[in-house]
């Protein structure tokens, strides 16, 4: 039985990114509903898995974050210690994610800028971060993934 959920892939790449199951647990467990504030964490790569790129652990959401409806700011210190704490374990850190009050989430000028300042706070961790956004739906499209990289982004798809 496979531990993969899913993967995503994006145009002229030659790898994919897969999506454990604990991962996909995670996303599931703390979606948005009904008012509440956003919600996220950091996402972590076992670099040797023998199945490919899999991201591995997605941190959970943390009581120190400062959050509205449309909105996230990650807690600087929690984050360091989550990313000291994965390397340690061998795992290492390729971006965060979010919740959104969507059905199927779309990235917003406010999660660029958050993710630009992500990526500049970790810069020498995280040279191309992926963004990942949890909306409302369970279907397929409801959660969705980007990477950050040359001043822009780009969406992921869904790998076949």
């Amino acid at each position: 039985m496979s531990n993969i959920a899913w993967s995503w892939a994006w145009p002229g790449l030659e790898c994919t990114l897969s999506v454990s199951l604990g991962v996909a647990e995670v996303f599931d467990q703390y979606r948005q509903t009904a008012w509440k504030t956003e919600r996220g964490g950091q996402l972590f790569v076992d670099l040797a898995d023998p199945s490919g790129l899999v991201m591995t652990l997605a941190t959970l959401p943390h009581s120190r974050d400062r959050a509205g409806r449309t909105w996230l700011e990650l807690d600087t210190e929690r984050c360091r210690q989550e990313i000291d704490a994965a390397n340690a374990q061998g795992l290492r850190l390729v971006g965060y994610w979010h919740t959104h009050p969507q059905a199927i989430p779309a990235i917003s000028p406010t999660d660029v800028a958050s993710f630009s300042r992500f990526a500049a706070r970790y810069a020498q961790e995280l040279p191309h971060p992926i963004a990942v956004i949890v909306g409302l739906s369970q279907t397929p499209g409801g959660i969705k993934a980007w990477r950050f990289h040359n001043g822009g982004y780009e969406e992921a798809k869904l790998a076949s």
